[in-house]
């Protein structure tokens, strides 16, 4: 599916039904027909847009004599790991097509990014404004990997209060699979960085001063943000372990507080049964001697306990 705008008189954002000059295209997970279609009409090559719908396509430049692909990667949700059985945040491949007179976005699923670009909310633009069209998305890419980072840090701020009294891996694999997703982010940080910094440095396309400001900037956010993810994941990997410890220092509590009372209610049974086989013991005949062993049994429950709990065995 593809979606074609085109700035009007006015300056304002329109859909149009054909590819006129200067027009900005929008590609979801398009089929090979379209992508046969578009490439004819653009010449360029398929690979161009049959690459991008590969998950595992990292950022990368790519020349052709009648164009210049960008990808970058964006971080989106991934459907149904709200249990954290998976990692819940991945990235997905984004291009981002220089064409001789148009402007193409591909991407193999819709973005957010991509729709708050064209709705304007990062800044005004027409569609003949490919750099800084182009600007605009970086800069709407760089400002959802924060929004992300955020989502994962208040998860693993649940986490780490379930945690606390926790006795199960439920909690310890959601950290392990935050994790991933922050590895996910790191990876495609590193590697848009290197692409930006060469678009900042003119290697790529003409940028004119102001728009290298603005590149340098979004630059410097994007580092920032890769810094933050590199302090997290190394801040996750601590807490896993100390977490690990933890679950295992908790199931040994409970073991020694079972073999415990294991113990404690084990000679009382055996004197029970002793005094409960069919054979002759002294002093049977005696009523009272019911009520000794009785009391007996529970005397000894009692010291054991009260030993028990002075060795720290038993808390309350």
């Amino acid at each position: 599916m593809f979606t074609i705008y085109k700035s009007d008189m006015n300056g304002q954002l329109a859909q149009t039904n054909a590819i006129e000059h200067n027009s900005l295209i929008n590609m979801v997970n398009p089929t090979t027909d379209e992508i046969q279609f578009m490439a004819k009409t653009l010449e360029l090559p398929t690979d161009f847009f049959s690459n991008l719908l590969d998950k595992d396509e990292r950022p990368r430049i790519e020349r052709h004599a009648n164009g210049l692909l960008m990808i970058l990667n964006v971080p989106v949700k991934v459907e149904g790991a709200e249990d954290l059985k998976q990692a819940p945040y991945h990235t997905v491949p984004m291009g981002i097509i220089h064409a001789q007179d148009h402007l193409v976005i591909v991407s193999r699923e819709e973005l957010n990014v991509v729709k708050e670009v064209i709705e304007g909310q990062y800044g005004d633009f027409q569609s003949y404004m490919k750099t800084r069209i182009s600007l605009l998305l970086f800069k709407a890419v760089s400002e959802s990997y924060e929004d992300y980072l955020a989502l994962v840090n208040h998860q693993v701020c649940d986490l780490q209060k379930k945690l606390r009294v926790s006795y199960r891996n439920t909690e310890l694999f959601g950290l392990i699979n935050l994790n991933k997703s922050l590895v996910f982010f790191s990876t495609a940080l590193s590697a848009m960085a290197i692409l930006y910094k060469r678009i900042a440095d003119g290697d790529t396309f003409k940028i004119h001063e102001d728009e290298r400001k603005r590149l340098q900037s979004i630059l410097v956010d994007l580092e920032q943000s890769a810094e933050v993810i590199e302090m997290r994941r190394e801040s996750l990997s601590n807490l896993m372990d100390a977490y690990a410890t933890i679950i295992h220092n908790n199931l040994n509590s409970v073991l020694k507080m079972l073999t415990t009372l294991a113990i404690v209610m084990i000679i009382p049974t055996m004197i029970g049964s002793i005094f409960s086989m069919n054979v002759a013991l002294p002093g049977e005949e005696n009523p009272i001697s019911t009520v000794v062993v009785g009391v007996g049994m529970v005397v000894i429950s009692v010291v054991l306990l009260i030993v028990f709990y002075k060795k720290k065995y038993l808390r309350m």
